[in-house]
């Protein structure tokens, strides 16, 4: 079942989220080993997730709901430390727009305590800030992560940390840094493709969207 497991990322990484959770629901009956099960969980959360807040206005809410009840079924399924970590990465998102801000903040707190080396974490914090109208705070959190994600040359994370603090900087008014930023992260986001073979397509074309209407 690695065989699908691994067609179900690839497909999450090339943003096509429903085709993904389509994957995994013809597959989930044929998954028996527990951490499978709990990988399966983990990636139809985040397809779920990105569903909600890319897709139709009207399928946002149950998305989302879906989204939570994926990662919080997944979360105790799993002994594994990268899909934990991956769970706490994005429970809190669909927490917060689902509207259990105190919830969403009690996860990343455990998040962080849990993993507080670890840029990924911080990066979800950066928009929680955000989100949280804290955007100086978020500004801040997004450099942490900037900086702590390239010394381990996690070009993605990197590209996540630049990203979310060009959203930061636009809402602060600094638009001539946000442009420079949303372009850095293009430029990360390309770089962990050409390390990884790995597809970052729906993050490149987010950003791109968002340097054009600047």
């Amino acid at each position: 079942m690695a065989e699908v497991l691994e067609k179900a990322q690839k497909l999450y990484n090339d943003g096509k989220w429903q085709e993904a959770v389509t994957l995994l629901n013809e597959s989930l009956s044929d998954l028996t080993k527990t951490e499978d099960i709990a990988e399966a969980l983990r990636l139809k959360g985040w397809c779920f997730y990105y569903i909600g807040i890319k897709g139709p206005e009207e399928e946002k809410m149950e998305a989302l709901r879906l989204s939570r009840n994926m990662f919080d079924v997944a979360s105790r399924e799993t002994s594994d430390a990268k899909k934990k970590l991956s769970i706490f990465n994005g429970l809190p998102l669909s927490l917060w727009i689902l509207g259990d801000r105190n919830e969403a903040w009690r996860v990343s707190d455990q998040a962080v305590q849990g993993f507080p080396d670890e840029p990924s974490v911080w990066n979800t914090r950066s928009i929680l800030c955000r989100w949280a109208k804290n955007f100086e705070e978020s500004v801040k959190v997004c450099e942490k992560v900037y900086e702590t994600a390239l010394y381990r040359k996690d070009y993605r994370t990197a590209g996540h940390g630049k990203h979310n603090r060009a959203d930061a900087l636009k809402e602060l008014g600094r638009t001539e840094e946000a442009k420079n930023d949303y372009a850095a992260a293009i430029g990360l986001y390309k770089d962990f493709e050409k390390e990884t073979v790995q597809s970052a397509k729906f993050h490149i074309e987010g950003v791109e969207k968002k340097l054009l209407n600047l």
